[in-house]
C-alpha cells in the first residue's frame, strides 16, 4: 500500500510530545481560505513553480505542448495553472523530467510502506529519548485511513508513539479504524457557529463536532488545537462558544492556540493559486494574551498559546 506525501519534515517539536518527524499526507476536505499548506489541499499531485530556479529555457512548455497538443501554454506559471485546473492533463510529469533545475516540481510523492518505513525509523533514538515519536499531519492525514492504518501499525510494531494531527472532517469508520493504534490525536477546531465555520471552510462542522465527541467518549488522548485567525475565531463572541464546548472535555490532554501567520504565501505563488489571506494581519501579543487569559478563565485544561 502507498501513501502520497507532500513532505517529511525531521527534528519537528510542534506536532505532539517529545522531539518527532512529522509526515504531511495529501488531500484536505476542507477548504480553509487561510491555509498554511496548499499544497496538500489537493488528492492529486500538483505541480509547482519555483522561479527563482527557472532559467526560462522553455523546455517544459515544449513538452507539454507535444503531448498534449495544447499551444496556449505561454509561461511555467501558465503551465502550472492548466496542470491544476484541467482534466485533460494526464499528469505524466515531463515538464518535471525535462526541467533542467528543477524549477518545476511535483507537490508530492508517493511512497510504499517499505520505502517509508526506514526514514521513519532513523530517528528512533532521539524519539524515546524526548518521549516523542512520528505524526501524520496534512491536510487530512485521515483521507488515507486505509494505508495509513498499514503504516501505523508497522510503527507501533517498533514500538513508536503515534500522533494523527486532523480537523475531523472525516467518516467516523476512518478514526475507528486507527483509534487504537494512536497515541494522541491533534484535533483542529476552527470554529463553533455553524453558519461562519462554513463561510471559512467551505464544510459544515457538524461531522467535526460529533467526532470529536465519539472520540473523547472512546478515551483516546486528545489535544485540541485552534487556529487563530483574525476574523473568524479572534472575537470574544466566537471565543466563548469555543469555551462551552472545550469545557464538555475536562480530561483534555490541553489545548493549544495557533496564531495565523503569512508565511504560506510563496506556496500559494508556486502554486498559481490565489491567497485569500494574503492582506490579513496576524494577531500582536497583547490580542493573543487577552484570548489566552479569555478562555483559560473558561475552562480548567491547560491552554497554550504559541508565539507568547
Amino acid at each position: 500500500m502507498k501513501l502520497l506525501i507532500t513532505n517529511i519534515q525531521r527534528t519537528s517539536f510542534h506536532d505532539g510530545p517529545g522531539i518527532r518527524t512529522t509526515v504531511f499526507l495529501k488531500g484536505c476536505s476542507l477548504r480553509c481560505f487561510w491555509c498554511h499548506n496548499p499544497e496538500t489541499l489537493s488528492t492529486s499531485n500538483e505541480l509547482r513553480y519555483i522561479s527563482s530556479r527557472c532559467i526560462h529555457c522553455e523546455m517544459c512548455m515544449a513538452v507539454c505542448r507535444k503531448i498534449s497538443g495544447l499551444n496556449i501554454l505561454y509561461s511555467p506559471e501558465n503551465l502550472v495553472e492548466y496542470a491544476r485546473t484541467h482534466e485533460t492533463c494526464i499528469e505524466c510529469f515531463q515538464c518535471v523530467k525535462y526541467c533542467p533545475t528543477q524549477a518545476i516540481v511535483p507537490t508530492a510523492k508517493w511512497y510504499r510502506e517499505d520505502e517509508l518505513l526506514p526514514i521513519l525509523l532513523a530517528d528512533r533514538d532521539y524519539y524515546e529519548s524526548s518521549k516523542g515519536g512520528v505524526t501524520f499531519s496534512g491536510g487530512e492525514p485521515l483521507l488515507q485511513w486505509k494505508s495509513l492504518y498499514s503504516v501505523i501499525n508497522l510503527l507501533k510494531n517498533n514500538g513508536i508513539s503515534i500522533a494523527i494531527d486532523t480537523a475531523g472532517n472525516v467518516p467516523w469508520e476512518a478514526f475507528e479504524k486507527v483509534l487504537e493504534k494512536t497515541d494522541l490525536f491533534l484535533y483542529d477546531l476552527k470554529a463553533i457557529s455553524p453558519e461562519l465555520h462554513r463561510k471559512v471552510t467551505g464544510s459544515s462542522n457538524e461531522l467535526i463536532l460529533k467526532n470529536l465527541e465519539n472520540l473523547y467518549w472512546k478515551g483516546a488522548a486528545i489535544r485540541v488545537r485552534i487556529p487563530l485567525i483574525p476574523g473568524v475565531n479572534t472575537c470574544p463572541d466566537e471565543q466563548e462558544k469555543i469555551a462551552e464546548i472545550l469545557v464538555r472535555y475536562p480530561k483534555l490532554d490541553g489545548v493549544e492556540l495557533i496564531p495565523f501567520h503569512r508565511t504560506a504565501l510563496s506556496k500559494y505563488r508556486q502554486l498559481g493559486m490565489n491567497y485569500q489571506a494574503a492582506e490579513l494581519e496576524p494577531p500582536d501579543c497583547q490580542m493573543l494574551r487577552q484570548i489566552e487569559e479569555r478562555i483559560k478563565q473558561r475552562i480548567s485544561i491547560p491552554v497554550i498559546c504559541r508565539g507568547l
